[in-house]
C-alpha cells in the first residue's frame, strides 16, 4: 500500500537580514536568513520542512555600454539533515544538505535603448537541472512594446525544480501596450 501524506501550511518563523553596496566595482547584494520549522524543531517529521539557513550572494556590474551582467549564487542549508535522513519515508527522493542554485543575466540594450537583448538562466548544481531564458524586446514607444523569448528546461530528475518541466520548453512572443 501507498504511503499517504496530507499536506498542509506548517508553522514557521523567519529572521533575517541583507545588505547591499558597491563593491569590485559593482553592485554586491549579500542576504542571509533562518527559517524556523517551529512544529518540528528536532527535524523528525518527514512532513514539515527541517529548520534552515538561506543566503543569496548577488553581483551586478555593467561592463560596457549599455551591457550589463547579474549573478547570484542562492543556498539552503538544511539543519538536522541526520534526522531528515533517517526520518525520510522510503521512496521518497532525497535532498541535499546543501540545495544550491546559480543565477545568470546578461542584457545589452541597442539602438538607443529600443532594442533589449537578454539572456536569463538558473542552474541548479544540487540537481544538475537548468532553465535558460533568451529574449529580444522591441519598443515601438514609451508605451508599445513587443518581445520574442523562449523558455528552455531540462536536466536533472522527473522530480526536480527545472527537469520536472523538461518536456515544456516554449517559445513565446508579446505585444503590450503600456498605459
Amino acid at each position: 500500500m501507498p504511503t499517504k501524506l496530507t499536506l498542509f501550511y506548517p508553522r514557521l518563523s523567519v529572521y533575517g537580514a541583507s545588505l547591499q553596496g558597491s563593491g569590485l566595482g559593482g553592485v554586491l547584494s549579500l542576504e542571509a536568513g533562518y527559517y524556523d520549522s517551529r512544529q518540528d524543531r528536532s527535524g523528525a517529521d518527514p512532513l514539515l520542512p527541517n529548520s534552515q539557513t538561506r543566503f543569496l550572494i548577488g553581483y551586478q556590474r555593467q561592463l560596457w555600454q549599455d551591457f550589463t551582467v547579474g549573478l547570484q549564487y542562492y543556498g539552503e542549508y538544511m539543519h538536522d539533515y541526520s534526522a531528515y535522513e533517517k526520518n525520510l519515508p522510503s521512496g521518497f527522493p532525497k535532498e541535499d544538505r546543501l540545495h544550491q542554485l546559480a543565477v545568470m543575466r546578461l542584457t545589452q540594450f541597442l539602438v538607443h535603448q529600443t532594442v533589449r537583448l537578454s539572456f536569463f538562466s538558473f542552474y541548479s548544481p544540487s540537481e544538475g537541472d537548468y532553465q535558460l531564458n533568451p529574449e529580444m524586446k522591441y519598443n515601438f514607444s514609451d508605451h508599445i512594446w513587443t518581445a520574442l523569448g523562449a523558455n528552455v528546461l531540462g536536466g536533472g530528475e522527473s522530480w526536480s525544480q527545472f527537469g520536472q518541466l523538461d518536456k515544456n520548453d516554449n517559445v513565446y512572443l508579446q505585444l503590450r501596450y503600456e498605459f
